[in-house]
């Protein structure tokens, strides 16, 4: 048995650990070949899985027993206050057969007029009737969608509706399977993705566990996704439990108009806005579901314009995204649009996550991705429109709101607060009448607390951007190596190889000597140069270099240009970890695929662009949180050494300030090595 134990540790290991690669890409050429993969788990499920009531009541003593034991004391009995009432997500009620069925990784269930909340993630296949799930309507069809369903944002709550293509009461039928991704896996990487997911009843060994010895429970190897009735049952700490998502009062009404009308023999454009928090974003994802259907037929453009939070691109883009299906998750679980049913028209880079950096240069991203719009509905007459924008309304925000209004060709505005500013709303009030634009002003949704804010929702959505995999049959995929242990591309600045055009930086101008300080280890954008017209600080026969012999445009009065996004568009970003000056050449970690950065880099149009994005602070400690997560895993398996016990927040400090973050194996004379700045993170130590 000893040794049985053991082999299965060192089998866990091996898993959490993954494989390092060993290889080297060329110039322009990324290596795909990563560790931590999951199994897929194909869908609809091609065996059939039990059929559960969700009304069914337990009326034997068995199921009474398993209904006791389905849901284990939490921290939040222990924590809430006396006489506290439970917080209800759904009415969906277990019983033994759910439980039982659960094992096989699928469980078909029956609505009659409750509602099913999940947490985690999975696969939603509707054999019969028909159910609403965040703004859309799903009919029974051979596709099924995935739903990412974690505790950072409200749950989305399946309820059964009347199928208004078949018989009025026909049952509602739909089954849940599980899916991999990878996902789950970056919890390995940082704190910020832990307890997300349905950690409530998430065994950490992968193997076969019993709550009382009669009732096997189902394995985390099997199943991804819980079924929550209560709060409680999501398994997180009281001051961060999750809520279900509850649409105010009007918003409803104003869904189904938008999704079903048109607007003067044109298709809607609807433009909306309102503060920060106030549900902007949730409005715009109810909505994009809600026009299309289950089959997707229908195409709708989303012009993104929100550096700050945008939905299918890592913070410091806006970006034209053509969806012709539904999608469900908040935006870390899909920060690129290379998914099934997205295509990427345009993008541009603004190097910040928020307009008032350069509110002109906005203006021109937005103007030039809207002209896009327009030569699309030459292909897609019917096409609608839908603009995500910025929560800065206020002083110069407000003005280029109004300029947006303006500029665009707009059906509708929808406002999302009733209570102001005042002169806010006066100012779109007058914007709507003069361009004979509807405007609709809804309530705010109801802020909840959550365990993560703005800043670490960035955070994460950045750190999935570079986590992405090589998609499979469609879906998007993780990768949970650490940013020190990925393949980087070599990408030549200078010499007989030169693959890159310059590199700018955005902002104030810089002494060139500090350009390889600023920028290792920062995130840039990949830039395509469409033609000279771009660079606004005028054309150079041969542009400056600095003394490491990087190209970089210069500055004109003091300040940077921004490229004009008439003649040049973004690919996406990549993070430099690190500059080989022997070489000449940029160690680049990016998700974009090689056959679309070969090409650019040939015919060397491909710009760095350095803005003001956060500092990926993230990336400096992947590695520790790797080591940790294995310690923890080891000291559940018994194997506890001493250096564990003594492992204390003065030892962390000391790895991050201690430990070059890029590999020193393999590294060639000359080339710099990325170190965690001093002042983060730094704690006090005894002497």
């Amino acid at each position: 048995m000893e040794r049985k134990r053991k082999a299965n540790v060192h089998a866990l290991r091996d898993r959490i650990k993954g494989s390092s690669p060993t290889g080297r890409a060329s110039a322009v050429r990324i290596i795909s070949q990563r560790g931590f993969h999951e199994d897929h788990h194909p869908s609809p499920p091609k065996i059939q899985p039990n059929i559960i009531n969700a009304n069914q009541s337990s009326d034997s003593t068995s199921n009474r027993s398993i209904e006791s034991n389905a849901r284990r004391p939490t921290e939040g009995d222990a924590n809430r206050p006396v006489g506290e009432a439970v917080q209800q997500l759904s009415t969906f009620t277990p019983s033994r057969h759910i439980i039982s069925s659960l094992r096989e990784d699928a469980a078909t269930v029956r609505l009659d007029n409750g509602t099913l909340t999940l947490i985690g993630q999975y696969e939603i296949w509707v054999r019969k009737g028909a159910v609403s799930l965040l703004g859309a309507v799903l009919h029974p069809s051979s596709a099924a969608f995935r739903v990412f369903a974690p505790s950072t944002h409200s749950l989305p709550v399946i309820r059964p509706i009347r199928n208004p293509f078949g018989p009025a009461e026909q049952p509602v039928e739909i089954t849940i399977t599980s899916f991999r991704s990878g996902m789950r896996l970056l919890k390995h990487l940082s704190p910020r993705f832990d307890r997300i997911w349905d950690h409530a009843v998430e065994p950490s060994d992968g193997v076969t566990h019993e709550r009382d010895g009669s009732e096997p429970l189902l394995s985390y190897v099997k199943r991804t996704y819980s079924f929550v009735k209560t709060a409680d049952d999501a398994g997180c700490v009281p001051e961060h439990s999750p809520n279900t998502l509850e649409l105010p009062k009007g918003w409803q009404p104003l869904l189904t108009s938008l999704t079903s009308t048109n607007h003067r023999g044109k298709p809607v454009a609807a433009f909306v806005c309102g503060p920060k928090g106030s549900g902007k974003s949730t409005f715009v994802r109810m909505l994009t579901n809600g026009i299309n259907d289950a089959k997707g037929s229908r195409s709708i453009a989303l012009l993104d314009i929100d550096p700050g939070q945008p939905e299918f691109s890592p913070p410091g883009e806006v970006s034209l995204v053509q969806i012709r299906s539904c999608h469900f998750g908040p935006p870390f679980c899909h920060p690129s649009a290379s998914a099934q049913g997205l295509s990427l028209i345009r993008s541009h880079h603004i190097g910040a996550t928020s307009p008032r950096e350069d509110p002109q240069h906005y203006l021109h991203c937005v103007l030039e991705l809207f002209n896009h719009y327009k030569q699309l509905l030459i292909q897609h007459p019917s096409c609608p429109l839908i603009v995500n924008t910025a929560g800065w309304i206020q002083g110069k925000g407000l003005e280029l709101l109004h300029d947006l209004i303006h500029d665009l060709d707009l059906t509708d505005i929808i406002y999302t607060s009733t209570t102001g500013p005042s002169e806010v709303v006066d100012s779109i009030t007058q914007a709507t009448a003069a361009r004979g634009t509807r405007l609709h002003l809804l309530p705010s949704q109801p802020v909840e607390a959550i365990p993560r804010d703005a800043a670490d929702l960035r955070m994460m959505q950045t750190l999935s951007y570079f986590h992405l995999d090589a998609p499979e049959m469609g879906h998007l995929r993780w990768d949970a190596t650490p940013i020190e242990e990925m393949v980087t591309e070599r990408i030549h600045y200078a010499g007989p190889q030169q693959s890159i055009y310059a590199v700018q930086l955005l902002g104030p101008e810089l002494d060139p000597e500090f350009l390889v300080q600023v920028l290792e280890g920062c995130i840039v954008g990949l830039v395509v140069i469409e033609n000279d017209a771009a660079l606004l600080s005028g054309s150079f026969q041969s542009l400056p270099r600095t003394p490491e012999q990087i190209p970089y445009i210069p500055s004109a009065a003091q300040i940077t240009p921004p490229l004009s996004p008439f003649h040049s568009h973004s690919l996406g970003q990549g993070l430099i970890r690190s500059i080989d000056t022997t070489t000449q050449t940029f160690q680049l970690i990016t998700p974009i695929p090689h056959s679309v950065l070969a090409p650019v880099c040939t015919r060397r149009k491909l710009t760095l662009v350095r803005g003001s994005l956060d500092t990926p602070a993230w990336a400096y400690k992947e590695d520790l949180y790797r080591q940790i997560y294995q310690r923890k895993q080891a000291a559940k398996e018994g194997l506890v050494d001493e250096r564990t016990k003594r492992w204390t927040k003065e030892d962390t400090t000391e790895w991050v300030e201690g430990r070059a973050w890029v590999s020193g194996e393999g590294r060639r004379k000359g080339e710099r090595v990325k170190r965690l700045r001093r002042d983060l993170g730094k704690t006090k130590t005894k002497p």
